[in-house]
């Protein structure tokens, strides 16, 4: 389509483990758009951490075309080994 961008070149990223689980944990109740993580940016030191993601994001519909979006998801840590974890914000980037 003319005026769209072509993500398709941009691969799933790894993640670190324990931000893996919590995006895999947050996404599953999520409905309406598949997010795919290709960039891990940083933390932010917050009530908790907040970690932030850009993902290609492409809302379930066979017309839709791929964005990126900026994700930011929260953890706070219950125990050292486990912990809550939240979507803070998405951000359409493009």
């Amino acid at each position: 389509m003319i005026g769209t961008w072509d993500f398709s070149t941009l691969k799933a990223c790894n993640l670190p483990e324990k931000v893996a689980t919590g995006f895999s944990e947050v996404f599953s109740h999520l409905c309406g758009a598949d997010y795919t993580p290709v960039l891990y940016c940083g933390t932010q030191l917050v009530h908790g951490i907040n970690h932030m993601i850009i993902c290609k994001m492409k809302v379930c519909h066979p017309d839709a075309t791929e964005k990126l979006a900026k994700v930011i998801i929260n953890e706070v840590p219950k125990t050292e080994l486990e912990s809550l974890w939240s979507i803070v914000t998405i951000q359409d980037i493009t």
